[in-house]
């Protein structure tokens, strides 16, 4: 059986500015998602791998119709 997508949004912190971000993409798992959310900050930024600090897990929201909600036991 495949792994639901979900979104996951995590925070990120841009080491060379300080500024403080939050970026959400799609995956079918934590790990993946994680991997995905550093290569996509960095490609936003237009900055390296090395200048991203990821933060925290902020949430998983899964899709109901076209809309996304934040489910309660995603994160577990």
């Amino acid at each position: 059986m495949d792994n639901e997508i979900l979104r996951y949004t995590f925070a990120y912190k841009v080491i060379s500015t300080g500024n403080e971000e939050q970026i959400s993409v799609f995956a079918d798992s934590k790990e993946k998602a994680s991997e995905l959310a550093l290569e996509t900050a960095y490609d936003y930024e237009f900055t390296s791998k090395e200048d991203i600090e990821m933060g925290q897990l902020l949430s998983i929201s899964k899709a109901v119709g076209d809309n996304y909600v934040e489910c309660a036991g995603c994160a577990s």
